[in-house]
């Protein structure tokens, strides 16, 4: 029986490699596993995409460095208050 386009598929089980051999790297120590989701004005997602396409970098590049900076400032704060 010919099913169209079957001839050209690769390896019929996969390629075993495939997450151990050919992993994309982003330049980072830990991988990113966790998600939140976050609800916003379409004004301010439209204002965080320009601000990342001049930045050059993506929407969530720019929320997580936002994240990261709040986390610093609270660590600072409560290590000054006690």
């Amino acid at each position: 029986m010919y099913v169209w386009g079957l001839e050209k598929m690769a390896r019929p089980g996969g390629n075993p490699d495939f997450g151990k051999k050919y992993r994309f790297d982003y330049g980072r120590e830990e991988p990113l596993s966790e998600q939140v989701k976050v609800l916003m004005h379409p004004k301010v997602k439209q204002q965080l995409k320009n601000l990342a396409d001049q930045k050059k970098c993506t929407v969530p590049d720019i929320i997580r460095a936002a994240i990261d900076q709040y986390l610093e400032l609270e660590n600072e704060q409560t290590l000054h208050a006690s």
